[in-house]
């Protein structure tokens, strides 16, 4: 019996320097080391939440084609764009999808009020996209369907 009572009181006094050992302030310190943001990571350009805000836009435009050709495109290329042409894809992104995806897959001609650097960027980089997929193609200004041999 008292071999017993020595032997809990020998545990309880490891589980309660084990428990010290483990105590808050070292786990406290080991928290905080890991939630150190580096010293830059604050630093975001001026026009870095216009982009992201213009890259959800072309990336959620209701249109399965329109969302992959425009945040495809936006994802290669909005980080190299300045405000002005920012401000270009904008408009872009404000036009309705019908005539947007007319204008960008060359169905239709862009209108004046509508073309822009940006327009005639994205224009001639889908074109270029779509030349390497193209493997049949029609003779300009025909949309008659081709017959594989």
């Amino acid at each position: 019996m008292l071999l017993r009572g020595m032997l809990a009181r020998s545990a309880a006094k490891r589980a309660a320097s084990i428990g010290t050992a483990m105590s808050a302030p070292r786990l406290a310190v080991f928290a905080r080391a890991n939630q150190q943001a580096s010293a830059d990571s604050n630093a975001f350009a001026a026009d870095d939440k216009l982009r992201r805000a213009l890259l959800y836009r072309s990336k959620q435009r209701g249109w399965l084609e329109m969302d992959i050709m425009l945040g495809n495109w936006a994802s290669k290329n909005l980080h190299g764009l300045d405000g002005e042409h920012l401000a270009q894809f904008g408009a872009v992104l404000n036009q309705e999808n019908p005539e947007l995806f007319k204008w960008l897959t060359g169905q239709a001609p862009v209108p004046p009020e509508a073309d822009s650097d940006v327009m005639r960027r994205i224009i001639a980089d889908l074109r270029d996209q779509m030349n390497e997929y193209t493997s049949v193609k029609s003779p300009k200004g025909s949309w008659e369907g081709k017959v594989w041999e």
